[in-house]
């Protein structure tokens, strides 16, 4: 009988920056999907196998996984930087991935929902971004919104989660909007149209809102990080319960979930100087939110999500950012601590499920409609609307092409995705060790550089765990960041630069040298990258 081995603590490196990263369940099995700077998505397996890709016009800034279709697989809700707003299919048995809705808006799209928010059975999407709107569609057939929401300024965050006010007597689901100026908005669906209930102004953008119980009184609370580095716990009404001071870092990112197996929730957050920081709390009906532990990498977290092990009965933390690396690891108290018995005083209705039901016969055996997802895919779908294609195959046929050389040439056309080479090693060795390492053996000429294994961790004996509590504990310096991540952290953080002096002068006092620095800030901008504008507002800016 063969054993299978489980990776707890793992790290993967990316080819690029990662901006978002999620879980994808799909029955038994869960996957991984993650994104960023490249304007790829990848599938990847519990192996840490790259099983597809799909490529969009974007940097993939944000993602959320649903299962819109009923089939009992997720699909995954993208939001990108040139402000398509995507929904891909994951195709069981071929185990690829399938653009299966696409909505062009004007500029960025900063974050992505879904959840039956009208409460008719049917799962709503929603999306906000740069062009100060809430959007919320019906279903993945629509081609306009159903509803929308104008704003004055950027829809920098959304979620929805059940609520509760004291005066009812059943929760509701309620819609929460987060903008780059700090309003913070509670939307709940009435009858026939959606409502606002109260709207709070927080003083400083809103980057994340989760909704859970983090005072284990049996009500969920909502907890946001804004960019005036704290988390903002509030109540179903919008009132201040606590705050809690990220000291040193914005908070990004964040996930409301049990990690350490007592049943009560602990915060999990991402903070903009690299930190992960986990607040728990010990006590019943209880404002002690404490700092549990804290780690850090070199640069900006961007995405937080957790995955649950079925074979281990552990949750593992799972989250990448500017370091371009996804990292996974299992809190080192995982099931010491005494269980809480957390009330149930929030009742959470079950969702209809009538046109579930109705539509899984026809998922099961209908085709998949799929659409393109980038500029390349477009030119193809043209070419073929207009019949084109049967007249380049003749051309070329009548130059002498062979018409099997002439199909698997168009087939490459089309479906060429990127090449990526899967490069992995422990999750304790950090990138700048690897690259050293790396270094050293070219250094050698008579050494052939050497593939690193993941490290496997089968189970946690006190020798690991020592290890990981000292990774957790330990505020190790963290090392030099790129230049390019140090120039577009600042862009990002400021949002717009009126010189290009003022970059300059912030790159010199991390350490770079003044030619450098100006090299580096023509590439990011022939790449693309970044951008300046001579229009008011005048000022250097990030592109995606």
């Amino acid at each position: 009988m063969i054993k299978k081995r489980y990776d707890l603590n793992w790290m993967f490196e990316c080819p690029d920056a990662v901006l978002t990263c999620s879980t994808l369940d799909c029955g038994d099995a869960t996957y991984l999907v993650f994104g960023g700077h490249d304007k790829t998505l990848y599938l990847m397996d519990n192996s840490m196998n790259i099983m597809d890709t799909i490529t969009f016009d974007g940097w993939c800034r944000c993602c959320y996984p649903v299962d819109i279709t009923g089939d009992g697989c997720e699909e995954i809700l993208v939001g990108a930087g040139d402000g398509n707003f995507l929904v891909v299919k994951f195709v069981k048995g071929l185990n690829k991935l399938a653009g299966i809705m696409n909505y062009k808006a004007f500029g960025k799209v900063l974050c992505v929902t879904a959840g039956d928010f009208t409460g008719n059975g049917n799962i709503e999407l929603i999306l906000g971004g740069e062009d100060k709107t809430l959007k919320i569609f019906e279903n993945i057939d629509s081609k306009e919104p159903l509803f929308t929401f104008y704003y004055d300024t950027w829809v920098t965050s959304c979620c929805l989660g059940y609520l509760k006010f004291p005066e009812e007597k059943h929760p509701f689901y309620g819609l929460l909007v987060g903008t780059r100026t700090g309003m913070l908005q509670c939307i709940r669906f009435t009858e026939k149209n959606p409502e606002i209930m109260w709207q709070r102004f927080l003083g400083a953008q809103i980057n994340v809102i989760e909704v859970g119980d983090v005072l284990n009184d049996g009500y969920n609370e909502i907890v946001i990080g804004t960019d005036d580095s704290y988390i903002k716990i509030l109540n179903s009404e919008g009132d201040k319960i606590k705050y809690l001071k990220t000291e040193g870092g914005r908070p990004i990112t964040l996930k409301i979930e049990d990690i350490d197996g007592d049943v009560a929730k602990e915060i999990v957050v991402g903070c903009a100087d690299g930190s992960l920081r986990v607040y728990h709390n010990p006590q019943l009906n209880s404002e002690d939110i404490t700092l549990k532990w804290k780690t850090k990498i070199s640069s900006s977290i961007k995405s937080i999500d957790s995955r649950f092990n079925r074979d281990t009965e552990l949750t593992s933390i799972i989250y990448g950012g500017y370091d371009r690396s996804i990292r996974c690891i299992t809190d080192f108290e995982w099931g010491k601590k005494p269980i809480l018995d957390v009330p149930t005083n929030m009742v959470i209705p079950k969702a209809k499920t009538t046109k579930v039901e109705e539509m899984e016969e026809e998922v099961e055996h209908a085709p998949i409609k799929t659409v393109p997802t980038n500029i390349r895919e477009y030119f193809f779908k043209i070419l073929e609307d207009k019949n084109v294609l049967p007249e380049i195959k003749t051309k070329l046929q009548n130059m002498g092409y062979l018409p099997e050389n002439i199909e698997e040439e168009l087939y490459a056309m089309k479906s060429q995705k990127r090449q990526y080479e899967k490069i992995e090693y422990p999750v304790w060795t950090l990138p700048e060790e690897k690259r050293a390492q790396d270094i050293k053996q070219q250094e050698s000429p008579e050494e052939q550089p050497k593939k690193i294994k993941p490290l496997v961790i089968e189970e946690a004996d006190e020798s690991k765990e020592g290890k990981l509590a000292h990774v957790l504990f330990t505020d190790r310096k963290a090392p030099e960041e790129d230049l390019k991540y140090v120039i577009m952290q600042y862009i990002e953080k400021n949002k717009l630069i009126p010189t290009k002096k003022e970059i300059i002068d912030h790159a010199v006092k991390q350490g770079y040298e003044v030619k450098l620095v100006e090299s580096e800030i023509f590439n990011l901008r022939q790449k693309k990258i970044i951008k300046f504008s001579k229009a008011d507002p005048r000022g250097w800016s990030l592109v995606g």
